[in-house]
């Protein structure tokens, strides 16, 4: 009766597949949901001038809104390849009686760096951002304050990078450098 009933369950689902189904909160994760737009974003990299570090939870969020804000298209870029380096910490800015810490910064400054499909560099800039946050007193409640924290930092930053895109869309780079040509005046008469 067992076999019969798995069978028949199987061959129910047999046409949904068939179909294309897929689930709803499947198919839009992965490198492939990632690169499907013009412009295809990289790992996010760790940089920091006090060792290495991870990019952890908050370079996860920043490469998610770099997807969803500039994954689909930049004016001024029509296709390319990004890279950014994210160097964070925190900074604490207020403490308790007690000494303990209450109140804290996620800092955080990425470099991007945006490559054509030849190598040549297409733009590039820095932006700097930060998020605060409290120490809750409820338990764990420290952890979803900076996780919190952290998903804002990442917002941010992404919200950066993406105007400083936007500017540099319109200029004229040297394509080894990154950096803005000036184009040469001519003295008047």
């Amino acid at each position: 009766m067992r076999m019969l009933a798995a069978v028949t369950i199987g061959l129910s689902l047999l046409p949904l597949a068939a179909c294309g189904f897929t689930p709803v909160y499947g198919g839009q994760t992965g490198a492939a949901f990632a690169n499907s737009g013009p412009i295809s974003i990289n790992e996010i990299v760790a940089f920091s001038s006090r060792g290495g570090s991870s990019p952890g939870r908050t370079g996860h969020f920043l490469r998610q809104e770099l997807v969803r804000t500039v994954g689909q298209g930049v004016p001024g870029f029509t296709a390319g390849n990004l890279d950014v380096k994210l160097d964070q910490q925190i900074r604490r800015l207020a403490f308790a009686p007690d000494q303990a810490a209450s109140r804290s910064d996620y800092t955080g400054e990425a470099v991007w760096t945006l490559y054509g499909a030849d190598g040549s560099i297409l733009g590039t800039g820095t932006v700097q951002e930060r998020a605060s946050f409290n120490f809750g007193d409820a338990a764990y409640g420290d952890l979803a304050a900076q996780t919190a924290a952290q998903e804002r930092l990442a917002t941010l930053l992404a919200r950066a990078i993406r105007s400083q895109m936007i500017l540099a869309g319109g200029k004229v780079v040297d394509p080894k450098t990154g950096k803005p040509v000036v184009p040469a005046t001519t003295p008047t008469p």
